[in-house]
């Protein structure tokens, strides 16, 4: 069963007393959207647990939204072309993580650099820390020589945390996992689609949960 409260468009599962947003009624103004932890219906409280796929897809109104610690599961494409939004809360309850729910959003993380030069970028791995059949150790240093080449040669991140989405996405922690890492050498970053650079030296850095990833993405 369908509902509409205060424009977010709820399923609601009444054996399990739960509620997922499937979508946003657009009013075309800038809106601020925060979703409640509970809903009611016919005098029943619902929890709000999942944003389902393509939930705001396309909704060039949002600048922000507050996602509730109710929520485990953002689905596919939840946000894809909100090019507006600039704020998201992403609570710690959140476990599973859809693919490509953040592309073409309107947050924009500027670059950052080491003291000692390296690009700060982000990247996502399986979780036994292996990325296209090669192994990965947090702490270490892994090098390649080669023409580096973008979706060719080289160690690839992203330096914009949510487009690791793109690459990486399903359970935190059981299907994915996602690290700080540092760049230097030989480094290729011509690329339109997103923030995804290559490089020929690669440093893994800390293991990163969803308050670090809030803390990065809400820092700008």
């Amino acid at each position: 069963m369908e509902i509409t409260v205060e424009n977010i468009i709820y399923q609601l599962d009444k054996k399990n007393k739960t509620a997922k947003v499937i979508g946003y009624v657009y009013i075309g103004e800038p809106v601020d959207v925060k979703i409640p932890e509970f809903i009611r219906y016919r005098f029943r409280k619902y929890k709000v647990t999942e944003i389902g796929d393509w939930a705001f897809r396309g909704c060039k109104s949002l600048i922000s939204i507050d996602i509730p610690n109710s929520v485990t599961k953002i689905g596919y494409y939840v946000f894809k072309y909100c090019n507006s939004l600039t704020s998201i809360h992403i609570p710690d309850s959140v476990t599973e993580i859809g693919d490509c729910a953040f592309d073409y959003i309107g947050i924009k993380l500027p670059k950052r650099y080491t003291e000692d030069g390296k690009l700060i970028a982000y990247k996502g791995f399986n979780a036994d820390m292996t990325c296209r059949d090669f192994q990965y150790e947090e702490g270490k240093t892994f090098e390649i020589e080669c023409k580096i080449k973008l979706c060719g040669c080289g160690f690839h991140a992203c330096t914009n945390l949510l487009d690791v989405f793109n690459y990486y996405c399903g359970q935190i922690g059981e299907d994915i996992v996602i690290h700080e890492v540092y760049l230097s050498g030989d480094i290729d970053e011509d690329n339109d689609d997103d923030s995804k650079v290559c490089a020929s030296k690669i440093e893994i850095g800390k293991r990163l949960s969803i308050k670090d990833i809030n803390e990065i993405i809400n820092s700008k």
